[in-house]
């Protein structure tokens, strides 16, 4: 199994084999007898499959070729220079339409890892504020709050006693209770809704010129610099997720 995770100085990868690294993410293989026992869940890897996986080699590739040579991962995965050539000898390499697809296929797939690491730090940034205490409550409150508004008579301990405790009434206090919670439902689906439209942008790159351009306007990661000069894009490359 090939898997797309983050990589740290700290991590344990274990029997994990790491094939090719692109950014600060790296492309994995977990060997089969060990995809139900190796631990690799805290990496939160997203799984590719093989030729999508080999598909790193192509990273934002402004050309149909790439120069490989002997001794590098590329040329172990490809084969295409031969052992007893001199180490400093570059070899073309041109591209199959299979491999241009598998390329923009790992493309997609590192910019949704990317997008998904960046909106769980943004989900997980709503909730800072809040005391693991308080975050117990929410769900017993929202029950007593629509409880109460449903029918003021009905037993509200839990909102009575924090109403108690800041000098308000039950009533007002449901209504704080409630506002509090559309607030974070509205927070969340904003969130959501930004990520769903970058996701729909990521689907849409066919292409690894189409990956290039995205992840230059979007992941602040530079289109090369050919490509630039053919499209005439002279800004610097942004984070706008």
């Amino acid at each position: 199994m090939y898997i797309l995770f983050k990589t740290t100085g700290s991590d344990k990868l274990g029997i994990i084999q790491i094939v090719g690294r692109v950014l600060n993410y790296a492309v994995g293989f977990v060997p089969n007898t060990h995809v139900d026992i190796a631990d690799y869940n805290f990496l939160k890897p997203t799984v590719l499959d093989e030729g999508v996986a080999m598909g790193w080699k192509f990273f934002a590739l402004p050309r149909d070729y790439i120069n490989v040579r002997p001794g590098t991962p590329q040329n172990e995965q490809l084969s295409v220079a031969e052992s007893n050539e001199p180490t400093g000898e570059k070899i073309k390499y041109y591209l199959t339409d299979e491999d241009k697809a598998n390329g923009a296929a790992f493309m997609r797939a590192l910019m949704r890892q990317i997008l998904d690491d960046v909106y769980d730090k943004r989900f997980a940034q709503l909730n800072l504020m809040t005391s693991s205490l308080e975050q117990g409550t929410w769900t017993q409150q929202r029950t007593e709050a629509e409880a109460y508004q449903a029918d003021n008579s009905v037993t509200t301990p839990m909102l009575s006693a924090l109403a108690a405790a800041r000098g308000i009434t039950v009533a007002e206090m449901a209504t704080k209770v409630l506002q509090a919670v559309d607030k974070y439902n509205q927070d969340v689906a904003n969130l959501l809704a930004s990520k769903q439209a970058v996701e729909q942008e990521i689907k849409q790159c066919s292409t690894i010129a189409n990956c290039n351009r995205l992840m230059h306007n979007r992941f602040d990661c530079s289109m090369p610099a050919s490509q630039a000069q053919a499209e005439g894009v002279t800004t610097s490359s942004k984070f706008d997720l």
